[in-house]
């Protein structure tokens, strides 16, 4: 009830139109990690008695990409720097390597097409739709039924035999130097999640934070909504929604049973592009907007 008030109350007005292609994603970089990784889902969870779960596969972390508006066709593809893809679903039809200037690693996923579709009668089911690829096994379900919630256009790549509305990667950085400095080198609005009394409490704070006092604790929704304005409004409610059913398990378990206190703050666009670069080059003639929510976690 919380999740569906929250998309209710931050509708967007504009509609996606059909003369432009709108692509977002969105992901979480947990800074105290032996190496960053952009990251869409965590490791663990706390059950309903307390213990700590495992996810099946740990690894299962990326960034979230979505299509919006116009039916299109045409080739996809992810750049990083100095780093590694880890995990890509679908897997692209080619890794490409340059090494100049420095290494730059390129995945291509040519000839998707990109379909808008109805959602079906109950959202909260996995979509009849969806064609299961070989990669996605049932260790993922417990992430993907909140990522196909979203209204997404349906993307449908041959070359796998895959049919989803999201594309994701998993890549890791080697060169972490921008984040390394007091509370990440991030200045302005963070959210901080702390333990209190045994659970996880939230509040916001400017960052650098000039005092121990700690303004009044937030509700999901409140949370959310400070997410969702991270997005300049570029962002669905939907995917703020997503995000945070991926994410609060894994702030509740650091929190609740590690005993730790997490920021969770949004990256910069200079940031981003430091991360990742995407890229769409349709068939048709048509323009492209793109709209990223990269978030970095981590202990203070």
């Amino acid at each position: 009830m919380i999740l569906l008030a929250f998309i209710l109350a931050n509708v967007v007005l504009g509609e996606f139109t059909d003369d432009m292609i709108y692509i977002h994603e969105w992901g979480v970089i947990e800074m105290d990690e032996v190496y960053l990784q952009a990251r869409g889902c965590p490791e663990g969870y706390i059950d309903e008695y307390g213990y700590i779960q495992e996810y099946p596969m740990a690894e299962v972390t990326a960034p979230v990409v979505y299509f919006y508006g116009a039916d299109c066709s045409g080739t996809f593809s992810v750049r990083i720097r100095d780093g590694s893809f880890t995990l890509l679903l679908p897997y692209p039809d080619s890794l490409a390597c340059e090494t100049d200037p420095g290494v730059l690693y390129t995945a291509v996923w040519e000839n998707l097409t990109i379909r808008s579709v109805e959602p079906p009668a109950d959202a909260s089911t996995e979509a009849s739709f969806v064609t299961r690829g070989p990669e996605l096994e049932d260790c993922f379900a417990w992430a993907v039924p909140f990522w196909r919630m979203v209204p997404a256009n349906r993307i449908h790549y041959p070359s796998a035999g895959y049919e989803d509305v999201f594309i994701y990667y998993e890549s890791e950085m080697s060169d972490p130097s921008m984040f390394i400095g007091e509370y990440y080198n991030h200045v302005g609005e963070a959210l901080i999640f702390f333990p209190e009394d045994g659970e996880m409490v939230c509040a916001v704070a400017a960052v650098p934070v000039e005092s121990d006092a700690i303004g009044e604790t937030l509700s999901d929704l409140e949370i959310m909504t400070v997410l969702y304005s991270w997005g300049n409004g570029g962002m669905l409610a939907e995917e703020i929604a997503a995000l945070w059913q991926t994410w609060e398990p894994l702030l509740r378990t650091r929190c609740e049973l590690e005993n730790l206190t997490l920021m969770l703050f949004p990256l910069t666009d200079r940031q981003v592009s430091v991360v990742s670069y995407l890229s769409f080059v349709p068939v048709e003639n048509i323009l492209i907007q793109y709209d990223r929510l990269l978030l970095g976690l981590g202990t203070i």
